[in-house]
């Protein structure tokens, strides 16, 4: 790392950035490498229309259904929050009264986490599914298509 107060040159703060990428050009449509594991299964396919490379995954379905799904688990953790109140009123009472009730408020805070978690990755499962099988899925941003990936022919 380059120390400014070391040097008398002036001292570029883009400099660790740049470093052994000089002679690329610079682009002004600059987007930052995806994350392969964002997309549904595989890299992610040009535009059909257009064959551009700037093209993201909406995932839609996903995003839909992992909400959904936290809600609707959460909801289902509430009702299940009653044992896991009286569980953790069961484990507190070893602490006495206080104890019991701050045992209850979190066996019931865990059962609403638990469910919520699980509900919520169900649900996104799902939606992965709807997403790959079902939407558009792939928005172009040179020309503004949306279409699904092309499937292999038999």
């Amino acid at each position: 790392m380059h120390d400014p107060r070391l040097s008398h040159e002036p001292y570029d703060p883009d400099e660790p950035y740049l470093a052994g990428h000089a002679d690329e050009p610079f682009e002004q449509c600059f987007a930052p490498p995806r994350d392969s594991s964002a997309a549904s299964s595989g890299p992610v396919p040009p535009c059909p229309k257009c064959q551009s490379t700037r093209v993201d995954a909406r995932n839609l379905a996903r995003k839909t259904g992992g909400a959904i799904g936290a809600i609707a688990g959460t909801t289902s953790g509430i009702a299940f929050a009653l044992s896991g109140a009286e569980t953790g009123a069961t484990v507190g009472l070893l602490a006495g009264p206080a104890g019991a009730v701050c045992g209850a408020i979190a066996g019931a805070v865990i059962a609403g986490l638990i469910g919520g978690a699980a509900g919520c990755a169900t649900g996104s499962v799902f939606g992965e599914i709807v997403d790959e099988k079902v939407l558009d899925n792939f928005h172009c941003h040179a020309c503004d298509h949306t279409f699904s990936r092309s499937k292999p022919s038999a």
